[in-house]
This record gives C-alpha cells, sequence and structure tokens, in this order.
C-alpha cells in the first residue's frame, strides 16, 4: 500500500494557463519533484515487474480535502507547536500558511490528486 500525491493525468488533459503555475510554485514551495499522476504512477509499478496481477488504485482526494485547512487550523487551535521553535520557527510555520491553501485549491478542483496505489510484491 502506497499513498502518494499525484496531479491529473496530463497526458489527458494538459495543464491550462493558470495550472501550470500553481504546480511549479508547489512544487517551489516544498522542493518536491514534479507530481506524476495517478494513472501514470500505476503504470512505472507496473512496469518494475516486481507487482504481481494489477495495480489497484483509488483517489482519495474527497477524503483527504479537509486536512489542507485543518493543518492551518491546529497551528491556530494549538499555537504551541508554534512558540515552541522561536521567532524562526514562527516565520516558517507562517510561510507554508499560502502554500496550504494553494494545496488546498489544487486538490479541490482536480489538478492534484490523492493517490493510493495496493498491489502484491512478486
Amino acid at each position: 500500500m502506497v499513498a502518494d500525491w499525484n496531479q491529473r493525468d496530463d497526458r489527458q488533459v494538459p495543464l491550462n494557463f493558470w495550472e501550470k503555475p500553481v504546480m511549479q510554485q508547489l512544487l517551489d514551495q516544498w522542493s518536491h519533484p514534479a507530481f506524476s499522476s495517478i494513472e501514470g504512477f500505476s503504470e512505472l509499478l507496473e512496469a518494475t515487474g516486481m507487482v504481481k496481477g494489477e495495480v489497484i488504485t483509488a483517489d482519495w482526494s474527497k477524503e483527504t480535502l479537509p486536512s489542507w485547512i485543518d493543518s492551518i487550523w491546529q497551528g491556530i487551535a494549538r499555537p504551541q507547536g508554534l512558540v515552541k521553535f522561536g521567532v524562526s520557527g514562527f516565520i516558517k510555520s507562517l510561510r507554508e500558511v499560502p502554500t496550504l491553501l494553494l494545496m488546498r485549491l489544487a486538490f479541490g478542483n482536480g489538478l492534484c490528486r490523492f493517490g493510493m496505489f495496493r498491489a502484491e510484491r512478486v
């Protein structure tokens, strides 16, 4: 079982004029490599030859969508985590808020997807 942040399969529907900069901003903010699609990652897993049968996938975007706003809310409701690391930690935490909101936007409109993958190893 593997969970992964993914983007919409741009082989089927290419990223439009506003989606490209949103994806780039998300990748830049968290120093993240490019997101694969659920379909593409599934194909890569199957291509390893280490999977018995097919890779079963699911999109859990709807189920995980509330977590983006909740992550921000937890910093407000329980600020001891922000205070614990001093001014530097507080500034770093505040800096994450716009990115979390951008993730919420991307997952909420289908640009990003939360992929679940299940396979049996050979």
